[in-house]
């Protein structure tokens, strides 16, 4: 059974629901919203600290209205942030009618991408508030007093959870960036692949202290890039082949010339992908492996498109090469100056062909 209690909220909202829940009606209304909390997330979110998002249908007096609706762990229950999305969700049916008088096949899939997508920046900028609030929370509980250990590690998980959820929602959101302007904006200018992927590793080596990783180069690489979104790049590769490496294996990350090119190489010698899903591997919301591989997984299957466009932008390439016994590399190639890029870039036609 879920019990509730008031905790606060917004004042134009809270008169709104008095304004079409009267006599007594809000309470009616805000257990019928709560039934439709799934109790076992409930019961997770409280065990795990891992938060709860899902969307909810409750009417508003006579009018019908969806509810985007986050739960997280506070003090022995958890909180309940509410945002009406109706707006987002009218929107969406809007481009679902006008979805239904498209002629043609092609065009319906479009006009359907184009209408997630749109949804998915809508709730990918409304997710920030909240979830600002969860980091500002969890990090402000230091402030009143020392924690016990066991808080100390609630906050911790507060924060690890807040900290996915995150980049969940910066892949979202690089996704609608991409497909909506045609590709990933970049700001180029001088930088060094050296610099960036030494200090990609150190950061992930603080969030991976038991696994090992391994940096060579032949000499300073640098070039004219978008050093932030290369950086992304790196750190990509880098946690996809962590991920999915197996835990007991090594990753390297090798930086070097290849004649007029720039080349980034991350291996994992570890289990290799399997080849019917080496043709879908750059695509959103791909999985690289098995069912129980994407249970253990924390993205949305994103990290790997992200890299594409990324590189392409930068009028490179990307590749993989993956087979039993050798494991799995990922190859980067780039121009040495990618405000000079284009159709005639010196990528190679082996490199072409295979990235093809």
């Amino acid at each position: 059974m879920l019990h509730f209690h008031y905790a606060g909220g917004n004042p134009a909202a809270e008169a709104q629901t008095r304004a079409a829940a009267h006599e007594g009606g809000a309470a009616r209304w805000a257990q019928a919203l709560a039934s439709g909390l799934e109790r076992a997330a409930c019961t997770r979110v409280v065990e795990t600290g891992e938060p709860y998002i899902t969307e909810l249908c409750c009417p508003l007096g006579a009018q019908e209205r969806w509810w985007l609706a986050m739960a997280v762990r506070h003090g022995d229950g958890f909180a309940l942030w509410i945002r009406d999305v109706t707006e987002a969700r009218l929107e969406e049916c809007r481009a679902w009618e006008a979805l239904a008088l498209t002629q043609g096949r092609g065009e319906r899939m479009e006009a359907e991408a184009e209408s997630r997508e749109r949804f998915m920046g809508i709730l990918g900028h409304d997710l920030r508030n909240p979830l600002n609030a969860i980091i500002l929370s969890a990090r402000a509980l230091t402030r009143y007093g020392s924690l016990t250990s066991t808080q100390q590690g609630m906050r911790l998980r507060i924060l690890a959870s807040a900290d996915r959820m995150s980049k969940m929602i910066s892949d979202l959101l690089d996704l609608t960036r991409a497909r909506s302007s045609g590709g990933f904006p970049v700001s180029l200018e001088p930088a060094s692949l050296s610099a960036i992927c030494r200090r990609v590793l150190e950061e992930l080596e603080a969030a991976y202290p038991d696994r090992r990783l391994f940096y060579e180069e032949e000499q300073p690489v640098v070039g004219v890039w978008d050093a932030d979104r290369l950086a992304q790049v790196v750190s990509n590769l880098v946690a996809n082949a962590l991920e999915h490496g197996g835990e007991e294996v090594p990753v390297s990350v090798r930086a070097c010339l290849r004649g007029e090119l720039v080349a980034l190489e991350v291996h994992n010698p570890g289990t290799p992908i399997p080849a019917e899903r080496l043709a879908t591997l750059f695509e959103p919301f791909h999985c690289t492996r098995d069912a129980a591989s994407r249970m253990r997984r924390s993205g949305l299957g994103l990290g790997l498109y992200i890299v594409q466009e990324i590189i392409r932008a930068h009028g490179g390439q990307v590749t993989v090469h993956s087979l039993e016994g050798e494991g799995t590399t990922f190859t980067v190639l780039l121009p040495r100056d990618s405000r000079e890029a284009g159709e005639d870039s010196p990528i190679p036609e082996p490199f072409k062909a295979h990235a093809e």
